[in-house]
């Protein structure tokens, strides 16, 4: 039997793009398996009807993007009640709710548990949201109406990829390296130190979930992008991680934290490194491939459309046993997914 994996993948401008081995190739991307099948199209669903209740959630005019931080607000009514004042059904209000924002097609990506509040109208509430990529996203409600008990609801909405960037945006996550020595040289072990710092506050972040069983996956990558490692450093409590590192070569390394900061999601944070030392060893010409070999498998790459910066796309992989060229269908769960 053949493995034919689907994966969801966005490309970020400064994200690998070739490695020299399956593994790279695979481990350079922000990816979770999805499904053996092309995706299907998207159904949005923004009006629930529950009981003598109807909630519907107010889409901006242009949609839902990725990689903004929005207020997207939502209203509750009571159906067997009209509204005196306004033309419509009676709002709900004094409800407490809570929201967590999940991605149906990718398991192993942490839940969001979004910040819900309430609007000036009886009614309305609004929910603090950010979408690292595109897709499709569901949103669980769990309303707590006065004198009524809890009702739980969910929406499923289509987010579409980032804009165009025509202005700095700041992003909620920043990574940096911490301490990191000017003379840090090729060969000798070196202390790598990051931290995960809040662009709002400062602060450093402390609290994270798991995403394919480990809170940090750091993908390290040279500057041409043909040698890389992918290690799980160690959180001391002020939120400093760390891993001890050799590198290679006297080159600059970028060094990329795959993160889920506590209910906020998992992104992918930027930073980079410069090493003295002697020059590569390694061809550093970027040579393109969509197969490459790794511990006894071949891969095979392709996708169901063209490949663009910043958007999502679907990646198919076909393994193969390398001697034999057999189908390899016996792989095994790998970080969870």
């Amino acid at each position: 039997m053949l493995t034919t994996l689907a994966i969801s993948a966005v490309l970020l401008g400064q994200m690998p793009t070739h490695s020299s081995s399956l593994s790279g190739a695979l481990s350079t991307l922000k990816t979770t398996v999805v499904s053996v099948n092309p995706a299907k199209p998207l159904t949005q669903k923004t009006k629930v009807s529950f009981g003598k209740y109807q909630a519907e959630l107010r889409l901006p005019e242009g949609g839902l993007f990725a990689g903004e931080e929005l207020d997207v607000e939502f209203r509750v009514t009571d159906i067997t009640q009209r509204d005196p004042v306004e033309d419509g059904f009676k709002g709900v209000g004094a409800i407490e709710a809570t929201a967590v924002v999940t991605m149906p097609s990718m398991m192993g990506m942490p839940e969001v548990r979004a910040k819900v509040h309430r609007e000036g109208v009886p009614g309305d509430y609004g929910m603090e949201l950010y979408f690292p990529h595109g897709g499709e996203y569901q949103i669980d409600l769990s309303l707590n109406i006065p004198n009524d008990g809890t009702k739980k609801i969910s929406f499923r909405v289509d987010v579409k990829d980032e804009k165009p960037a025509t202005a700095t945006k700041v992003a909620p996550y920043k990574l940096k390296a911490i301490d990191w020595p000017k003379n840090a040289k090729a060969g000798m072990t070196t202390n790598l130190r990051l931290r995960v710092i809040d662009s709002k506050t400062g602060s450093v972040q402390t609290a994270f979930d798991e995403a394919h069983t480990m809170r940090f996956h750091l993908l390290i990558a040279s500057k041409d992008l043909n040698w890389f490692v992918h290690e799980h450093p160690v959180m001391d409590p002020k939120g400093t991680w760390s891993l001890p590192i050799k590198f290679p070569a006297g080159t600059s390394y970028w060094v990329y934290g795959d993160v889920a900061p506590a209910g906020k999601g998992s992104r992918v944070l930027i930073t980079s490194v410069n090493v003295q030392g002697p020059k590569p060893s390694w061809n550093t010409k970027l040579t393109l491939s969509k197969t490459g070999t790794e511990g006894g498998l071949k891969g095979l790459l392709s996708t169901l459309q063209p490949i663009e910066i910043g958007r999502s796309t679907t990646i198919q992989v076909k393994l193969f046993n390398a001697k034999t060229g057999a189908p390899a269908g016996d792989t095994v769960k790998w970080l969870g997914a």
